[in-house]
């Protein structure tokens, strides 16, 4: 088992990607907005008439946990979507504990489908 992390640039790239990695057998995707530091290229920003710099990012942050065959091929969509800003990382695991919780989800409850819709 693999756990594969990638920061792309594009915080707007999810769904796409999301998409690719369901086709793949990739079911459960996790993702976070990170921010990441750049030092040779600042970003100007202006807040209330002041102008600020700032070497930080947004970046979209996926993680998954995959099976060592199916590594190769969600590592080749990540870094399609990634390009030369972004990063992939991949790391080997002993142990994989799929379901942690007593009591399997039921995605009849009410607070998941208000989540959802």
């Amino acid at each position: 088992m693999k756990l594969i992390i990638a920061h792309l640039p594009s915080t707007s790239a999810f769904e796409p990607l999301r998409r690719e990695l369901n086709e793949l057998g990739v079911l459960k995707v996790m993702s976070s907005q990170v921010h990441s530091s750049h030092p040779q290229s600042a970003i100007q920003l202006r807040y209330r008439d002041v102008s600020l710099d700032t070497h930080l990012r947004a970046q979209l942050r996926i993680e998954c946990v995959v099976a060592d065959g199916q590594a190769p091929a969600v590592i080749g969509v990540l870094c399609q979507h990634a390009g030369q800003a972004g990063q992939v990382a991949v790391i080997g695991l002993e142990d994989v504990y799929p379901e942690c919780s007593p009591e399997p989800l039921n995605f009849a409850d009410a607070w998941v489908d208000a989540a959802v819709h």
